[in-house]
């Protein structure tokens, strides 16, 4: 299932049904709707991938609006692919988190936000205890377990339960296009279902799937199937309409973002 809304300035956002909701805004941004010219047309939210700061800042700012959010709550992770899981309060709004790549929150005006390219945005809230959390996976992430991570940050912080969780996936490298090498295969031997998610391609090259990878991690924990939510949408599939590194190279970033309002 797919749910694809324009907000009032124009900027589609997908919204996962599973985070609908009064107590939660939230939603997954396309390439569609900023002032960036190509290669990074047009909506980049990536500060870091030589795009001119200021069609930047403006999309970021178009991208808060669209949420119906304040722009100077935003919070984002630092991103440096591993499994650290930072917990987040009003206090640091309008902050980069050094060394994360989860961010969670029970603090009201608190917007986490990750921003991605192929790797998969995950979007966390537990509606009984009022908390939320946003989660980057790339390959090396998913292997070492940050989506576990943060929800076993969330379960210590603020006694979630992972059967009231429920989660959102944005767009992803699907396993149509993400062939990965024996070094990466291996990476994820540890899990048990390592089988599942990697498919022969040729001697020694194995086909992805890092989506199903972080839904069977969530489903171990406790998430009810039924409360997981993914897009579908495989990001190298829609150069219209979503950004790829593997496809592109030089390209922009999207943005994942849930705040409790």
């Amino acid at each position: 299932m797919r749910a694809l809304a324009t907000a009032s300035n124009g900027v589609p956002l997908l919204r996962a049904p599973t985070l609908d909701g009064d107590e939660a805004v939230h939603g997954f941004t396309t390439r569609i709707g900023g002032v960036s010219a190509s290669p990074f047309a047009t909506l980049n939210l990536g500060r870091d991938v030589g795009d001119v700061p200021e069609r930047v800042e403006a999309n970021r700012r178009r991208m808060m609006e669209g949420l119906g959010c304040d722009p100077a709550g935003q919070v984002e992770a630092s991103q440096v692919h591993g499994r650290e899981v930072a917990v987040v309060t009003r206090a640091e709004r309008g902050t980069r988190i050094g060394g994360a790549d989860a961010l969670v929150t029970a603090d009201r005006g608190v917007v986490l936000a990750i921003h991605v390219a192929d790797c998969v945005p995950i979007l966390l809230w537990d509606l009984r205890r009022g908390a939320v959390g946003a989660v980057h996976a790339g390959w090396r992430g998913t292997a070492g377990g940050v989506a576990a991570a943060a929800v076993e940050m969330m379960i210590k912080t603020f006694g979630t339960d992972p059967r009231d969780l429920r989660v959102g996936m944005g767009p992803a490298i699907g396993p149509c296009h993400y062939e990965v090498d024996d070094p990466v295969a291996s990476a994820f031997a540890p899990w048990p279902w390592s089988r599942e998610v990697l498919l022969p391609a040729r001697v020694g090259r194995w086909w992805l799937d890092l989506v199903d990878a972080n839904r069977r991690m969530l489903e171990a924990l406790g998430v009810p199937p039924g409360q997981i939510w993914a897009s579908g949408l495989c990001t190298a599939c829609h150069p219209d309409r979503l950004f790829s590194y593997r496809r592109d190279g030089v390209t922009g970033r999207m943005g994942a973002l849930i705040s409790l309002g």
